[in-house]
C-alpha cells in the first residue's frame, strides 16, 4: 500500500476560475501527492474547460446529463418542495458522480468537506473510507455571516451533524473547529486529527521587504460581509487616518453585503462613504474587487501592513498566505488564528470584532518598520516548516495509510 489513490471533493476546479479556499487547498496539495507516486482524482461542484493534470469529474454536467424522466420528475417535485428538492438532487447527484469516479480511478480513501452533509450521501454509495474534513461547519460559519437561524439554517446543520456523526474518519485544519465540533454536536469523535492546510512555497526572494513597500499602506484581501469583517476593516481605518492622515486602505475582495447587527445589509461603497468620508475621492480608500490569485502576492508585498479582521477563521488562508509572503500580518484572536499567529513573534493579534484595537495594531506597525521586519522574517519561517505543501502531504498520507490499515485489520 505505499501508493495510495485519493479523491477530493471541491467546489469548483481549478483555482484560477474558481478561487476558493478548499480549491487551493486542493490544488497547492496535489503536485506534491503526485510527486510522491500517489494518484489523485477531483470530484468538483463545476469545472472549467481543462485539460487538467488531474482526472477531474464534473457535477454540474452530470446534472445536466439526467434523463427526461429524471428532469421531469424533479421540475414537478421542485413545485411542491424547492427546497427539499434541490437537497435530494444535491446528494444525489454528489453521490453518484463520486460513485463513478470511485470505480473508474480506483479510489481508496474520499476526502470531503462536511458541507449540507453530502458527505453521509456519499458514504451510502461507495465501499470505502470516506474522510469528512471540517473546512467550516455551518453552526460556526452561518453564524459568523448573520444568517437567519430558520427552517433551513436548523436543517443544513443537523444535516452536517448525522455526516460528522457517521464519517469513517474526521481531520480538521485547526484545533479549534475539531473542539467546537466536538461541544456543540456532543461527539467524542476519538480518532479525529488536526492536519493544517496548506499555502503554496515562497522563495525567499520573492518575500516582503521594507524596502520594496509602501509604508503607509495598508491591504485587506477577503469579501465584504460580515465574516470576514469587512465593515470592522472600514471602521478601523476611520480610527488609524485620525493618528496616521497619509496612510492608505486597500481593499481587495468581492461586495457579498454584510449584515450588521439590526439586521440592515451594507453594501461596500456605501459603508465607505458613511465611515471614511472623502476617502475615496482623496485616495485613501481604494477598492480593486476580486483580483487573480497571482496578483496578490503584489499587493501584499507593496503594503506595510497585511490585515486579516475575520469575526470566526476555522485555518485563515489569508494570514497564512500573507505570513508566507514575509508580510507583517494582523489577525484576530479568534477560532483557529491564534494557533498559527502568535503575538509579537510572528504576527500581531488583535481583540476579535474591536475596531479600535486592530486599529492600534495598524498603528503599532506602521511607526515601527523593525518590528514589521521582524515578525515578517519569523511569519515566513513559521509557514515554512509547518504550511507549506511537503509537510502537509506527509501527514496526509500517514492519516490515509493509518485509516486503511485500520480497516484492513478490522476485516
Amino acid at each position: 500500500m505505499d501508493r495510495l489513490s485519493i479523491g477530493f471533493l471541491s467546489p469548483g476546479w481549478p483555482f484560477a476560475e474558481y478561487p476558493n479556499g478548499i480549491v487551493g487547498y486542493i490544488e497547492t496539495l496535489a503536485p506534491i501527492l503526485i510527486a510522491r507516486g500517489h494518484r489523485v482524482t477531483v470530484v468538483a461542484g463545476k469545472a472549467g474547460a481543462g485539460p487538467f493534470t488531474v482526472p477531474v469529474y464534473d457535477i454540474e454536467q452530470d446534472l445536466k446529463a439526467r434523463g427526461l424522466r429524471r428532469r421531469l420528475l424533479d421540475s414537478f417535485a421542485y413545485r411542491i418542495d424547492p427546497q427539499g428538492t434541490i437537497r435530494r438532487m444535491n446528494r444525489r447527484h454528489v453521490a453518484a458522480t463520486v460513485r463513478r469516479a470511485v470505480r473508474e480511478q480506483g479510489i481508496q480513501v474520499f476526502e470531503m468537506e462536511e458541507s449540507f452533509g453530502l458527505a453521509e450521501a456519499v458514504r451510502e454509495q461507495v465501499s470505502i473510507p470516506v474522510c469528512v474534513r471540517l473546512h467550516g461547519p455551518w453552526f460556526l460559519n452561518g453564524q459568523a455571516l448573520n444568517v437567519a437561524q430558520d427552517d433551513v439554517y436548523r436543517r443544513r446543520v443537523a444535516d452536517e451533524e448525522i455526516a460528522i456523526r457517521s464519517a469513517e474518519a474526521i481531520t480538521a485544519p485547526s484545533l479549534d473547529v475539531l473542539r467546537q465540533t466536538r461541544a456543540y454536536y456532543n461527539l467524542e469523535l476519538p480518532d479525529a486529527v488536526v492536519i493544517p492546510a496548506t499555502t503554496p512555497s515562497v522563495p525567499p526572494e520573492e518575500r516582503w521587504r521594507l524596502d520594496g513597500c509602501d509604508r503607509n499602506q495598508v491591504v485587506f484581501v477577503g469579501r465584504f460581509d460580515r465574516h470576514k469583517g469587512g465593515d470592522l476593516m472600514i471602521e478601523a481605518f476611520a480610527h488609524v487616518l485620525h493618528e496616521i492622515p497619509t496612510a492608505r486602505l486597500r481593499f481587495i475582495g468581492p461586495d457579498r453585503g454584510c449584515i450588521a447587527d439590526d439586521g440592515k445589509t451594507w453594501n461596500l461603497l456605501d459603508h465607505v462613504r458613511q465611515r471614511l468620508p472623502g476617502a475615496i475621492e482623496n485616495g485613501r480608500f481604494e477598492w480593486l474587487g476580486q483580483q487573480p490569485f497571482p496578483a496578490l502576492a503584489g499587493f501584499r508585498r507593496g503594503a506595510m501592513a497585511t490585515v486579516v479582521c475575520s469575526r470566526y477563521e476555522n485555518f485563515p488562508l489569508a494570514a497564512v498566505e500573507a505570513m508566507a509572503l514575509g508580510c507583517p500580518t494582523i489577525a484576530a484572536n479568534a477560532g483557529g488564528i491564534p494557533e498559527i499567529v502568535e503575538h509579537d513573534r510572528n504576527g500581531l493579534l488583535h481583540e476579535p470584532a474591536n475596531p479600535g484595537d486592530i486599529a492600534a495594531k495598524i498603528i503599532e506597525i506602521l511607526k515601527n518598520p523593525d518590528q514589521a521586519v521582524r515578525l515578517g522574517r519569523q511569519a515566513a519561517i513559521d509557514c515554512e516548516h509547518r504550511f507549506y505543501p511537503e509537510p502537509v502531504a506527509t501527514q496526509t498520507i500517514q492519516f490515509y495509510r493509518q485509516l486503511l490499515d485500520r480497516r484492513s485489520s478490522a476485516r
